[in-house]
Parts: C-alpha cells; structure tokens; sequence
C-alpha cells in the first residue's frame, strides 16, 4: 500500500525543471578526457577544458575557430596527420561509431573515440571523446627495440586478426634477425642489442601509419601487421624490409655469405576475420620455410 502511494504521489508531483546546461559544462570540464563536440554543419559545438590543453590550443581557440582551423593545428602535432583527417571526413555525417589511437610526434599516444548524436532519426552532431594513454602504452613498450613487446601483442594482435572485415586486407609477417646467436657470440651481447635497438628502429620508421603495428615476440623475432588495398603490396613491402636490414650495412661474419645483418621472413595476407593461432602458425611456418632456404629471403603462407 505505501508503495502505491508514494508512486501516486510522485504522478501528480509538478515537472522537476530541467538541468542548467551550465551543469553539463561543469561536469564535462571536470573531465579528464577530451571532449569536442561538431554539429551537423561542421560548426564546433563544445570543446572541454582538458581537450583544450590536450591539444595545445589558445585560449581563443575554444570560441572562435572553426572546425578546419582547430584540425590544422591538431593534425599538425601528429605523426600520421593524413589517416587522422581521412577518418574524421570518412565518419562525420554517419551514425558509426569508431575507435583508434593517434601517435604524436612529441611521442605522446591517445586513444580517439567517436560516436554519432542522432535524434528523431537525423544525424545532429558527433562527439569526439580522446583520452591521453601515453603512461599505460608505456608499460606495453620494449625498453630495448623501442616496440611494442609481447604483452602489447598478446593484447593487440588478436583483435587485429579477428576483426570484421573493412574492405582491406590484412597482411601478417614474422621477422627474424638470422644467426643471431653467433652474432652475440662472436661480437658481444651489447652489440647484439645495439643491432635490436636499430632493427626495431627501422621497423618503426616502416610502419609509421597508425594502425600499423609491430611487435617484439620474443628475442630476435618481430611480428608486423599492417593493412593493404592490394595483395601485391604485402611482399613488396615485406622486401623492402628485408633490403633495408641488409642495408644497414651492420658486419657479421657468422651470418655466411652475406657477411653482414640480415633477416629472413615469414608473410601471408587475408581478408576479413579469422583465428589468430592459425595465422600465427601459418605465417610462423612460413618463416622457417625461409630460414631452411638460405635466410635473407621471405616465403609466403597460404591463408
């Protein structure tokens, strides 16, 4: 019966009035997310303090710059600025929601979120939600190659793999720095990984888009995962990899004939989902079939 009651109650109770939108604004500044709001017209709705000074903005940025000025000077601070602005005019006026991380020149690492407003089935505005996870990628860095280690693969790879497909291939390869036991052996273990440190600076300058992605698995092995609009460009850039190892130009006399640094490669490229453990078999496979062959090659699995 008191239920009854207090329900009663509450139906003839008078309309609470609606929330200042000045409460919104104190409870989005509070944040510690950047926060950007874009109508339908392109028009910057709302931007939060933290986004502010996430990106570096003026003070007069917040009022009075329009959305192409405010992504000049944000696409200018990162590393790949033409997939940052491809995807903000790709996803703008639909009603996807989108998840990626952006890689400042600074060195700075910030996950991106979108999702659409849609009201009345119309599309009004898109919020852009960016949170700064420079410290957490930190942890999933390997101090020596400068990579991501294994626990960022174990954690990345799979969702790479098993991800629905988006119109692109996938292309997946497993590096391995050949006889790299007799090059610590005959030259020292510091200069063994002076050689990683390299390699893996090497492979970063390759793979500078950012969903590109490579991993240090285990010793003198990196697995790369990257996405392509034609099967012919997985083994081309496979070979520039390969070449630009040699390149390096770094003696290893137990590395015969070759006489220098080289590295040998297992790739394979598919479209849309699959098992993550069959391509990394698959792919690893081919790997040895290469090694077995004389090394400073690549060979392709069959996916």
């Amino acid at each position: 019966m008191s239920q009854i009651t207090r329900t009663s109650a509450m139906a003839g109770a008078p309309p609470r009035p609606p929330v200042p939108a000045g409460i919104f604004k104190f409870a989005l500044d509070a944040l510690p997310d950047g926060v950007l709001l874009v109508d339908a017209d392109r028009r910057v709705i709302y931007a939060n303090k933290a986004f502010m000074e996430q990106w570096r903005f003026p003070e007069e940025a917040r009022e009075g710059w329009s959305e192409s000025r405010m992504l000049a000077h944000a696409s200018d601070q990162l590393a790949d600025p033409d997939r940052f602005l491809e995807h903000v005019e790709i996803l703008h006026a639909t009603d996807e929601a989108y998840r990626d991380e952006l890689y400042f020149k600074d060195g700075r690492v910030f996950a991106r979120r979108s999702v659409p407003f849609v009201a009345d089935g119309s599309f009004r505005a898109r919020i852009w939600i960016f949170t700064d996870i420079t410290e957490a990628r930190s942890s999933l860095l390997d101090p020596l190659s400068g990579v991501p280690n294994r626990r960022a693969y174990t954690q990345e790879f799979p969702a790479f793999v098993e991800a629905p497909d988006d119109g692109l291939l996938k292309c997946v390869a497993i590096l391995d720095v050949d006889n790299f036991k007799a090059y610590n052996d005959h030259y020292g273990h510091a200069a063994g990984d002076r050689v990683l440190k390299r390699v893996g600076d090497l492979l970063r300058g390759m793979l500078s888009r950012s969903d590109d992605r490579v991993f240090r698995i285990g010793g003198e092995e990196f697995l790369l995962a990257c996405r392509l609009r034609e099967d012919a460009e997985g083994a081309c850039f496979c070979d520039e990899i390969r070449v630009a190892i040699a390149g390096m130009a770094i003696a290893h006399q137990g590395n015969p004939p070759h006489g220098v640094v080289t590295a040998s490669m297992g790739f394979g490229i598919f479209r849309g989902e699959r098992r993550t453990a069959d391509i990394f078999d698959k792919v690893d496979a081919a790997l040895y079939q290469a090694k077995a062959e004389g090394r400073n090659t690549l060979r392709r699995a069959a996916l």
